[in-house]
């Protein structure tokens, strides 16, 4: 396997309070100038300089901000707290007046413990003493397509210096407490039992997500909206029931198109409508992802909303991204 990295930094203002981005998404921002993306093909060879990203794209939008040499990444591995979600996936052939009854109910919903969890991460890098964070994001690839999800985010780990320590953000984030494992098929065996491990650890911190899991779905609170930026956080009032992230995101989708009125099925038939193809974890260990037994999310959720599962004992399946150059060519090595 081979192993990309990048070179950059990240910005202390972007996280919330005072920015938008959460605890598993940031911006890293890169100097192209300075060669930033090195790739190696295998443990035992050179790391060499890669322009392929320079200038590509995922469904039209460049993957490197042109003004700001801005890219964004989805830390691998891990699901925080939602910290504002909104359905924006919209079904076809809606009526004005769906559109109009949608958007009455449509909100930027939150999880308990998602402001906490990106303002915990805003604080340990706060340690630095910097406004600017040095940076390297690494993600173990064989080709250009598997970078990139797809809605154009780079996928992978971030690593920083603290204190003269080094410290995997993905990692971390899981140790502490502060947010789920959440595995996909393009990760090895050795990224997921590491990830495993932060796990256990994860689960013996107090007050933190895995003492709130929620066991059965429930009813979204409608009342837990995204405050905004510039607010003062309250990690007290931010404790309570807390949903597997991907989960979350349905039922925020059904909630609203319930509604207003556009979708009259019950929760368990919606979410199976989804087609959430994912892998037991033991099964993609044992067998890997061709001969692993396939299965589907709403199999580890009953009628009535029990939920059979937890965030650890799944490997999704990957949706692919098609990533091509300046000319729209597909890009397929480094």
């Amino acid at each position: 396997m081979g192993l990309l990295t990048v070179t950059g930094a990240i910005h202390l203002n972007e996280f919330w309070p005072q920015g938008q981005s959460d605890g598993d998404t940031c911006g890293v921002f890169l100097n192209l100038t300075q060669n930033p993306f090195k790739f190696k093909p295998n443990p035992g060879a050179a790391a060499k300089t890669t322009h392929v990203f320079d200038t590509a794209k995922v469904k039209g939008k460049a993957v490197i901000t042109a003004t700001t040499g801005r890219l964004k990444v989805r830390f691998q591995a891990i699901d925080a707290p939602e910290l504002h979600y909104t359905l924006s996936n919209l079904p076809a052939g809606l009526t004005t007046a769906q559109k109009a009854a949608i958007k009455a109910i449509n909100r930027e919903f939150r999880q308990f413990f998602g402001e906490t969890a990106a303002d915990k991460l805003r604080t340990l890098l706060a340690q630095t003493g910097k406004q600017v964070i040095p940076c390297t994001v690494t993600t173990a690839v064989d080709s250009p397509g598997e970078v990139f999800d797809m809605f154009g985010r780079f996928i992978g780990d971030i690593h920083v210096k603290i204190g003269g320590k080094g410290i995997n953000l993905n990692q971390w984030m899981v140790e502490q407490g502060w947010a789920f494992p959440t595995f996909y098929s393009s990760m090895s065996a050795t990224e997921i039992n590491t990830f495993l491990t932060a796990t256990q650890k994860g689960a013996q911190q107090i007050n933190r997500i895995w003492k709130h899991l929620q066991k059965s779905i429930g009813v979204l609170n409608q009342t837990l909206i995204f405050r905004g930026t510039g607010v003062t956080p309250n990690p007290a009032q931010d404790i309570g029931p807390v949903l597997m992230p991907k989960l979350f995101r349905r039922l925020v989708d059904w909630t609203v198109l319930n509604k207003a009125g556009v979708s009259a099925d019950s929760f368990h038939t919606f979410l199976g409508k989804k087609k959430d193809d994912c892998f037991l974890t033991k099964d993609f260990l044992l067998q890997g992802a061709t001969a692993a037994p396939i299965h589907f999310l709403d199999e580890f959720v009953q009628p009535n909303g029990k939920i059979t599962i937890k965030p650890q004992d799944l490997v999704f399946r990957e949706k692919p991204s098609t990533l091509v150059d300046a000319n729209g060519k597909i890009i397929t090595s480094f």
